[in-house]
């Protein structure tokens, strides 16, 4: 079944601040886990640096859709204060940013699962993270984490939009709140 994911969407001043972190890295990098298409992970990763908020089967788009468009809120601003390493399944690694807990986020998120109650985007236990690389071999993942060590210093990024998916696909549509 087809999905469907919702993500926080930076403008690019904001993306800035994430890519003066990331300018020292010189390998193209991949934010798509495996098991999805691995002999094109690289080619279908065309979803910018983010925060996602929930994530459901495309039958789900237009009750996601309403819910988003009737959310009224102010600029979402969020402390980004760790880099951190992590398993995934299909024996893999993730590097990425978390952030200081935050009210707003997890009450943007409860709009979507009080409706759509998919257990994984339950705000109360939801890791928020933005992804900076997914990969099979340890030690790259830990290079990695290493050389973004060396830049990070905790920074705040701001966003009131957001963007819909196809995942993994093309973008569907941008709200702005």
């Amino acid at each position: 079944m087809s999905r469907i994911t919702l993500i926080t969407y930076f403008d690019e001043k904001q993306l800035d601040i994430i890519n003066k972190i990331l300018r020292n890295i010189n390998f193209k990098m991949c934010k798509v886990p495996y098991g999805i298409n691995d002999n094109k992970r690289y080619e279908i990763d065309n979803l910018p640096y983010h925060f996602t908020i929930f994530a459901t089967d495309k039958i789900n788009q237009d009750k996601l859709l309403n819910i988003t468009k009737n959310i009224k809120m102010d600029k979402i601003k969020l402390k980004v204060n760790k880099v951190t390493i992590g398993n995934l399944k299909n024996d893999s690694f993730i590097v990425y940013f978390g952030i200081e807990d935050n009210y707003f986020m997890k009450n943007l998120q409860r709009n979507f699962y009080e409706i759509i109650p998919e257990e994984k985007y339950n705000p109360d236990k939801f890791n928020f993270h933005m992804t900076i690389h997914i990969d099979k071999n340890f030690n790259i993942v830990n290079n990695l984490f290493g050389m973004i060590q060396l830049e990070f210093k905790p920074f705040y990024i701001e966003f009131n939009k957001l963007a819909l998916y196809d995942y993994p696909g093309e973008m569907i549509e941008t709200i702005e709140f």
